[in-house]
């Protein structure tokens, strides 16, 4: 039953899609609240659509005149008289535009205000709130004009560095820069990128940690400067700034490293003024000096992990702070005892260059069995569109240490099958049986130092495409294929 705090919503508007869209509708069933989405002209028989309780069509099928554009979202919203709106991640999630005319319109928005969203939003704007607050930062140099400024900057800090967009997140359009004879062309695809991705070309430049794991911390805080992390998650397997494994806790830090770091993100949370859930990410040196990176506003893709070692369901969480429910929660009660892992299954093909791969599911074998969690956007007979994010379901197992997760994962990644897409599926088997990765040996380079032997695989669909070839080209010319 819901909680008396929660009945005030009725009817919540997910402003997403896919998996994210789906698993937000379980919370809304759970709390008595009716969930409905929003779709474009490709996504009208999604399976979000299907299980929503209403759906609203948006528009066409690119993102900036269906799940991008605001005056459609908040005028869907308020047409079918939804009190809030949840963005999940991606799309308008940190729009601080979004946010603000949410609830101008009389929405609640189940996020930070707009405020946070848009200095946490600008990285610039974030690095300083963050060394306000008391927490290292990796040196840097702001808003980039020039090649030479990044030369200089290089020579100073020392090489490599790394060119990010001020605008940016979730490592989209990074460019490493290794010698000065690159920082030209480098600047001017970050710059490009920037412009195409944020819809602005600013960018700073920061040292590049070499070694590094990639490191975040789970924060939920309410309207009255309370605040609780949920313990740290590993980020590091990652390809091209993109995470593809994640799990919790990090197998690096010990007891008194990540209550160090936990209260790091305890105290900047506070100060920042942050409220429902978000998360603080860190990098990690050898010498394990941490160093933040940037303030995630938002739910994030990987927060399934930390529900399966800490018990709670963040999204039902933030709602509950969304709409002014005192934080219950004290830190001691934060107990963790098992330890998650999560993979990201993407329509991609990682031996194509890890290229987008869209068309029909032809045949899908959803993963099941004790220990293990499949949050997934798609069904057997589904399109997989062009449009969006690759991501299409997202596989955790949990165990009592680390070698019991990952044998579970292994034995998850092994029944789950889908065909009619390439997926990153053969990928993530290989990951998971690599022993540097059994061994806890990896940094933010182990996808690209091992990428030739992670790419060694046969797919069945394949395999089984050619046999049934085969079969077909024997039997057309009156032979047995059995007896060959």
């Amino acid at each position: 039953m819901p909680d008396s705090k929660t009945k005030m919503i009725q009817k919540l508007f997910i402003a997403n899609r896919g998996e994210i869209a789906c698993r937000t509708i379980r919370t809304c069933r759970e709390l008595g609240i009716r969930a409905v989405v929003g779709y474009s002209d490709c996504d009208a028989l999604s399976y979000h659509v299907k299980i929503a309780d209403e759906a609203v069509h948006l528009g066409p099928s690119p993102v900036k005149l269906s799940y991008m554009d605001i005056g459609k979202v908040v005028d869907a919203a308020r047409r079918t008289g939804c009190e809030a709106v949840f963005p999940g991640y991606g799309f308008l999630s940190e729009n601080a535009e979004f946010a603000q005319a949410c609830r101008s319109a009389g929405l609640i928005f189940i996020g930070p205000t707009s405020d946070v969203i848009a200095r946490m939003g600008d990285k610039i704007a974030t690095k300083k709130a963050l060394a306000d607050a008391g927490v290292p930062i990796i040196p840097g140099l702001p808003r980039l004009k020039s090649a030479d400024e990044i030369v200089a900057f290089g020579k100073e800090a020392g090489w490599p560095i790394i060119i990010k967009a001020v605008a940016g997140g979730g490592g989209r359009g990074m460019q490493r820069v290794d010698s000065a004879d690159q920082a030209k062309s480098a600047l001017e695809r970050a710059v490009s990128i920037a412009e195409k991705l944020f819809g602005s070309g600013e960018v700073y430049a920061e040292k590049y940690i070499r070694g590094a794991r990639h490191i975040e911390f789970q924060f939920i805080a309410d309207a009255f400067g309370r605040v609780v992390h949920l313990g740290d998650r590993e980020c590091s397997i990652q390809r091209r700034h993109q995470k593809l494994v994640e799990e919790a806790p990090s197998s690096l830090l010990d007891d008194r490293l990540r209550n160090e770091m936990g209260q790091v993100v305890v105290k900047a949370a506070k100060e920042i003024g942050y409220v429902t859930a978000g998360t603080l990410e860190f990098l990690v040196a050898p010498d394990r000096r941490y160093y933040a990176i940037e303030v995630n506003p938002r739910i994030q893709v990987e927060h399934t992990v930390t529900e399966m070692i800490v018990g709670l369901d963040i999204i039902r969480l933030m709602i509950r702070m969304a709409v002014g429910t005192p934080l219950r929660l004290r830190q001691e009660e934060i107990r963790i005892a098992s330890h998650a892992i999560q993979c990201r299954v993407n329509a991609e093909d990682p031996k194509n260059d890890f290229a987008p791969s869209y068309g029909t599911v032809t045949y899908l074998r959803q993963v099941s069995g004790p220990f293990v969690r499949a949050d997934s956007g798609i069904y057997q007979g589904c399109e997989v569109p062009p449009f969006y994010d690759s991501l299409v379901s997202k596989i955790c197992s949990v165990g009592k240490d680390r070698p019991t997760a990952i044998e579970r994962m292994r034995r998850a990644l092994s029944e789950f099958t889908v065909w009619g897409i390439k997926t990153t599926i053969p990928l993530l088997e290989k990951i998971m049986v690599h022993p540097d990765f059994v061994e806890g040996r990896f940094d933010t380079d182990f996808i690209d130092d091992h990428l030739s032997g992670l790419l060694d695989y046969v797919e069945d669909e394949d395999e089984i495409l050619k046999i049934s070839r085969f079969i077909a080209e024997v039997t057309a010319l009156g032979k047995n294929p059995y007896s060959q």
